[in-house]
Order: structure tokens, then sequence, then C-alpha cells
């Protein structure tokens, strides 16, 4: 795709691990027989070999144990890969950590999952149900037992689910019947009861078209009986679940449905399991009504502080706590983690479906686009708004300690008692509350009450309205901090405003006032910190190895130029320094942006003024190097501008060898910007070799890997950044780019296709699956491609690029016009091979 000038974004992968020389050599025999055997068709085992050898030392034994699980995967037998586990108690964890990262560095084989109609032992398939990263999910009938319904979820033989759930006898968790494994096909089916119903995404998302303060508990309902019943229940009829939930508004239906999912929760945590990925999707709710949990096939035990590598720790993206997603990441930079993961994360997960189910739906990564419930659906309260903040709190020290206590609280809610985990703040709440509980009661105390109240209301109604701006002013403080915390930092700016407001008219209030005025500027500098670091990641992605050029030049220049001048986000004011770490990143971005600027600068700059440019670049990176100190990429510009000038015929310090994984990244992205793609390609590679985990020097070994020729070693490093960035349009689009070099072009396709997914608005990827398309001989779908491409506005070369391509395919579909047309469009946008193509077609017959 190169030559239709694309050029690959991403990073790479790491070089392969170099095995030490000292193994000792009884083990190397060991291994040799154990190949010769199992080719012989004997199935030895490294257990057996080992018993003749006590006391070798793990690392030895590790070898042989892995070589065991290698040809127990090529003889079609690699479901068997958690017994061979099991027979090594003591190299457990090595082993898990061991065969985790073999998973991660070769490509998963796909497993074959069985076909509707097909019988898997005692089961017949009936209809697939779903399908997720763990496996899939059937309905099937077991012959043995009079062709009794039941869900089947089969899915690869050495996953560890069962361990978990099998544990588990909840009234509101999804029991196990049982379990079959088919080791010749290395699936594992586990056997459930079908229930009917839905999971509660599909529920949501039914409830749609109805406001969350319009439904009602008869829309619940209705929306269930929309869903296949149970064996047991023809069509859907009254129980004790529907009758709760008919008997309930819809606000108390979902709390009375969070509530027996807490107490599942409890049930798990008390016997040492956090479930891990609670979320709507792995809610059931039953024909008859009945909540239950599913899916417990990430469920351990908590992730203890300074663990460095615990076993099978997932979530789902947009659902995990914050410790949850910090914990995923420090593991995956090889970091220990450093915040306990235990109950409160499912606690958390389960406040955000509680959310969701009451405000509608949002984007669960955006905290920003989450306020408080009282404050978007009028039906709930303040208490249970504050009980669902207090589930969602960043801090877990904040959340409610236990879903036990959780469970209870909601119960009160439902059955109008004051709430023990929140404040209840909210007088007219407390008092609807004890009037449904003594409905009488009122009445005769206010008749006797009434003369003394006329007396005391005048003098009270001023001071209750002091004590309520008193109270919205703490609030909007507390939302404010609340806010910034979990990262939503436009919706910390206007609970800062909003408490400014009402701060400033009322007197005595002046510490509370400087608070606010802090929380405010503190959110502006956090936003512009995120905005900065989005246009570094952008310039690193975009122009990894090529500069920007034309329009964009230029609008890149007086961004940059306007951000550097910004001298509290620089330096921050006292009191507005943000996380250090979050300081950390802001410094690097801040470095990048002075070093691409100087660069950008210097190059956009007319030839008149280039001297000029060469000073200004000059002035802003002796600022940078004031501010953050030398770097070698640093001192590399530095040099280029004073040599170019005259200044100096040598720069001393410019040449100095990094020494640091930071800094052999930072000199190999001066290098890759000068075009030295095999000295930056060692640079990074010196990283990768200290930091196999960080993304971008992995990326840019991909660019230098491509631009060298090198395609195979660019797909390995491109493969490995999906894999640390499954969710980047990007990663893709670079790895669809050395697919379609090693003219792999069906996997390129699809790369270019799941880039699209995510990014409709990638031109780059839309150009490039529309020229495979048009090379293998389907110009109609090509043009749909660049029609795409060109919607995506693109500018300069890359609108060249596609103006071309589309003429090739309008030529191809044999409408001279069209083509016509598009060359010279091509032309007009600077293509270079574009006038030949007009000079063959002719000029443009109106």
């Amino acid at each position: 795709m190169d030559a239709h000038g694309s050029t690959p974004e991403m990073r790479p992968t790491t070089d392969p691990v170099v095995r030490s020389d000292g193994v000792d050599d009884w083990i190397d025999e060991q291994v040799e027989q154990l190949a010769d055997a199992w080719a012989r068709g004997q199935r030895v085992t490294a257990a057996e070999l080992l018993a003749q050898k006590p006391g070798v030392a793990d690392e030895d034994a590790l070898r042989l144990v892995f070589e065991e699980v290698s040809l127990r995967r090529d003889a079609g037998g690699g479901g068997e890969t958690s017994q061979v586990v099991a027979r090594h108690p003591r190299l457990r964890s090595k082993l898990e950590a061991l065969l985790a990262c073999d998973r991660l560095m070769r490509p998963e084989a796909p497993v074959g999952f069985p076909e509707l109609g097909e019988t898997l032992g005692d089961f017949q398939l009936l209809e697939e149900l779903g399908r997720g990263r763990s496996g899939r999910t059937f309905l099937a009938v077991q012959v043995s037992l009079a062709d009794r319904p039941v869900v089947l979820k089969v899915m690869a033989l050495d996953e560890e689910e069962y361990l978990s759930l099998a544990r588990l006898q909840h009234t509101h968790i999804v029991p196990l019947y049982s379990i079959l494994a088919d080791e010749d096909r290395g699936l594992m089916a586990l056997c459930m009861p079908y229930l009917g119903g839905a999971n509660f995404s599909q529920i949501l998302a039914a409830l749609g078209d109805i406001p969350p303060e319009r439904r009602t508990s008869a829309d619940l309902l209705r929306v269930l009986n929309g869903f296949p019943a149970s064996p047991t229940q023809l069509e859907a009829g009254p129980g004790p679940y529907r009758d709760a939930l008919g008997r309930a508004t819809y606000v108390q239906a979902i709390c009375w449905m969070i509530s027996c999912l807490a107490d599942a929760l409890q049930y798990a945590h008390q016997r040492g399991l956090v479930h891990m990925d609670v979320k709507p999707s792995n809610v059931l709710i039953a024909a008859d009504g009945q909540p239950m949990l599913l899916d417990f096939h990430l469920a351990r035990g908590p992730v203890l502080r300074g663990e460095d590598r615990p076993a099978r720790l997932g979530g789902t993206p947009g659902w995990m706590s914050p410790e949850q997603r910090a914990a995923m990441r420090q593991i995956s930079e090889g970091r220990a983690v450093a915040a306990e993961v235990d109950g409160r994360s499912d606690i958390y997960s389960l406040g955000l479906l509680m959310h969701e189910a009451l405000a509608g739906p949002c984007d669960p990564d955006s905290p920003s686009r989450r306020s408080r419930l009282d404050r978007v659906n009028r039906t709930v309260s303040v208490g249970l708004a504050d009980l669902v903040e207090r589930c969602i709190q960043a801090d877990p020290a904040r959340r409610y300690p236990t879903a036990g206590e959780l469970a209870d609280d909601l119960r009160r809610h439902y059955d109008d008692l004051p709430l023990k985990g929140v404040v209840n703040r909210s007088h007219a709440e407390r008092l609807a509350k004890w009037r449904k509980r003594h409905p009488h009661a009122l009445t005769r105390g206010l008749a006797r009450m009434s003369i003394v109240l006329a007396i005391a209301i005048v003098g009270l109604a001023a001071w209750l309205v002091y004590l309520q701006r008193l109270r919205e002013v703490d609030a909007s403080l507390e939302d404010a901090r609340n806010y910034q915390a979990r990262g939503a930092y436009d919706d910390a700016r206007r609970a800062a405003s909003r408490g400014l407001t009402l701060a400033l008219k009322t007197p005595g209030l002046g510490a509370v006032v400087k608070a606010l005025e802090t929380q405010h500027r503190l959110a502006l500098r956090s936003r512009k910190a995120v905005e900065l670091h989005r246009l570094a990641d952008l310039i690193r992605f975009r122009y990894g190895v090529d500069p920007a050029s034309g329009v964009e030049a230029h609008k890149l220049v007086d961004l940059g130029r306007a951000l550097w001048s910004d001298k509290r986000l620089i330096k921050p004011p006292p009191g507005l320094a943000l996380a250090p770490e979050v300081e950390h990143e802001l410094g690097l971005d801040l470095l990048e942006l002075a070093v691409v600027w100087a660069d950008l600068r210097v190059r956009i700059a007319p030839d008149s003024e280039v001297g000029q440019a060469r000073l200004d670049a000059l002035k802003v990176l002796d600022e940078a190097e004031a501010t953050f100190g030398s770097s070698p990429s640093l001192r590399r510009e530095r040099a280029v501008h004073v040599l170019a000038l005259g200044l100096r015929d040598v720069v001393p310090g410019a040449d100095l060898p990094a020494k640091t994984p930071w800094e052999h990244y930072d000199l190999g992205r001066s290098l890759l910007r000068a075009g030295q793609f095999a000295d930056a390609a060692a640079e990074f590679r010196a990283t990768i070799d200290e930091r196999p985990q960080d993304l971008w020097p992995n990326f840019y070994q991909g660019l230098c890997a491509y631009r060298l020729g090198q395609h195979a070693d660019a797909l390995a490093a491109f493969r490995a950044c999906v894999t640390l960035s499954p969710r980047s349009a990007e990663c893709l689009f670079n790895r669809g780019l050395a697919n379609a070099a090693l003219g792999r072009v069906d996997e390129a396709r699809a790369d270019y296709t799941r880039a699209l997914t995510i990014d409709p608005t990638l031109a780059r990827a839309a150009l490039n699956r529309g020229i495979l398309a048009y090379e293998s001989g389907q110009p109609g779908r090509a043009l749909d491609d660049y029609r795409r491409a060109l919607e995506a506005s693109p500018e300069g070369q890359l609108a060249g690029q596609i103006s071309f391509n589309q003429a090739l395919a309008h030529l191809a579909l044999g409408d001279r016009p069209a083509a016509q047309h598009a060359a010279n469009q091509a032309l007009r946008l600077g293509h270079a091979e574009a006038r030949t193509l007009v000079e063959t077609l002719g000029p443009v017959i109106p």
C-alpha cells in the first residue's frame, strides 16, 4: 500500500527472548527424550521425568513442563493445559505467568466451536444465545433427561470459569449443573438451567425509547414478556418475583433487583471471590422476574497490593473500577499493583449498572457524562442518588464497605426507611418516608402544632433558606472535587462555577469561595493537560515518520505556540499541581510538542525566513531545556539549528550517547524525524530491551521496520500494538499496511474494516481498503471506499491520492468523464502521477 502514499503508523513488538546458556545437561537430555517419546506416540509427562531427579531447580523444571504443554498443543490436546499445571503445584504461579506470556506472544489457534444441530456429548444444540471473549452460549436439550432444555456455555478446555462458579449456590447466581470435557476438540461445556428471560442489557435496550423518569414496572414486565419464557412457564404468569415487580414503581423495581444482585455478590465475596466483570450483559432477568448473576469466568480472589503477576486478571472496559483499571495497566507495564482490588470493585460496577438503569445509556468510559441521578431523573430521590454516588466513588474507601450493606440500604429505601450508608440530608425526603410509614400521624400532629408553627415559621424561613444555600454550596464543592478525582474535568468546572455563583451571593463564605476558585482553576488546567495529551498522541500516531504539511502544519504551529506560551500550564501556580504521574506525563507531552514545533516552524518557513525560524526554534528549545532539563533529542535538535545558522562549527554534547530507556526512546524519535531509520531502530530496540511493555517505542520500531522494508518484523510489531491497544484504529490500520505488504490481503482488509468501525473518519484506512478492492477486480467497491475517504475531509496530499485512485476506478468501470474529473482534481491537489493520467484522458468534456 505504501506505493499509493500511505504511511504506517503504530508501534512494534518485542524482540525474541534470548535463553540462558547455563541450563543443566540433564534437563537438555530429558527435553529431547520427551519430544522423541511424543513423536512415537508415547504420552510421557514431565512429572514422571522430574520424579526421577528430585531437587531440580524451578527454572529448569519449567523448561521441561513447558515442553510438555507445547507437545500437547501440537498434538491437538491444548485443552489439557490446566491438568498439566495441576500436576506441579510448586510451580503453579510461575507456570501460569509463563503460559500467559506465551499466549500473548503466539497467534491464538481458533477453537473448533460446534455448529447448531450438532450433538456435544449428551446435548443437542438448538440455538446460539450469544458469544463473547471466553466462548459461545447455546440453548440445548439434554437427551438422556427427556430432552431437558439447558444452557450450554462452550469454551476452550483450559478455561477455569467452572472452578469459580461450582463453589457458588445462591438464589441470585445462575447455578452450574454439570461439566462436559471434550478433549478431542479441546472444548469444555458448562451446563446450566435454561430460565428464559433476557440479560439486563437487552432489557434496557428494549426500554430505550422510554425516558427513565417515565418508565413504569408495567413497562418492565411488558418488555420481559417479549423474551422467551422458561420451559416450566409456557406463558408469563404470576409468581413471587413478578408480583414484587408489579407492585413497585420502576425505581423501586430497580432497587429491588440491584439489592438481590448485591446479596449475590456478598455471598461470593464471603467465599473469597470477586466477580471482576459486573455489567448489564452479565445479569440475567429470568422469565419469572428473578435477577441472577452470570459469567464468573474472571472471578478470582482479591488482588493484593504489591502483587506483580496476578493470575487471570481481566475486566470489561468502561465497567471496571478505577483501581481495577489501574491494576491492569500496572501489570501490563511490569509494575506491582499499587492498590488492592477487592469486593468494593464489584460495588463500583454495580453502581454504574444502577446509574444506567435509572438515567439511561451513557458512555461508561466517560465519567464526565454521568450526572447525579436526581438531576437527570426527577423520580430518583436525593437519598437514592447519594447511595449511587457512594457506590461509584473513585476512592474504594469512600464506597460501601460490603455488598451486604449496600443491599441493606437498598431495601431500606424500598421500605421507606432512613438510609444507614449515606446521610439522609433531604428533609423533604425524610418527611415523605415518615408519612408513608405513619400515614395518619402527621395529620393529627399538624393540627396541634399549627399555631406554634405559624409563629415560628416566619423566623425559621430565612434561616432555612440560608442553611439550604450553605448545603447547595457545599454540595457543589464536593461535586467539583469528586468530578475532578474521576477525571470529569468539564463537570468539575461547571460544578465549581455553580457553587461560586451561589457562594458570592451568600455572606460569610470567604474560605469556601477560595476553595471553589481553586477547584475551578484546577479543572481548567486539567482539561488543558488532556487536550495537550491528545494532541501529542495525534502527532505521535499520524506524524511518526512524515511531518505534517500544508494547512495542517500551519495549524499545528499556531496551536503549539499558544500552548507553549501558557506558562500556567507549564509551571502550575501554588495549589494547582496535578497528581505526580499526570505532571510527569504533561512534561513529556510538552517536551514532545516543543521539539516537533521547532522542526515544523523551520519546515514551513519561506526561504527568506528560514534563518529567523531557526532562531525561534532555538529559543523554544532553550526554554524547554531550562524547564525540563536536557535530553538527547533536545541536544541533537539544537545542534542542527546552531550548525545551520553558522553560530558554531561544533556543538559540545550533541552526540552524547543515550543511557536510560527514556533517553534511547527520545533520541530515536529525533533520528526518526531525520529519516535515519536504521539508527532510530537501534535506539528503540534498546528501550524495548528494558521496557518491552511500553507502547511508543514498540510503535516506532514498527515504523522503522516498515520503512526499511522489513515487513515481517513490522507485522510482528503492529500485532503487539493491537494487543496493547486493541481499541486503537491507528494500530489496526498499521497492522493492515504490514499485512498488505506481505501479500496477506484478507487480513489487511479485515484490519482496515475494524479500524473504520472504531474511527469512521480514518480516511487512510478507507483509501487502502479501496485499493485492495480495486486490485482484486472490484472497482465498484473501491469507489464506495474512496467516497467514504473523501467524506472525512482529508487535506493536501492525501486528498490528491484519493482522487487519483478514484479516477483509476472510474476508468476501470468505463466512466471516462468521471475519471477525467477525478484526475483533474488530483492534479489540482498536487498529486504527481495525475499529470500523466490527465494527459492520457484528455480535457474534461462539459
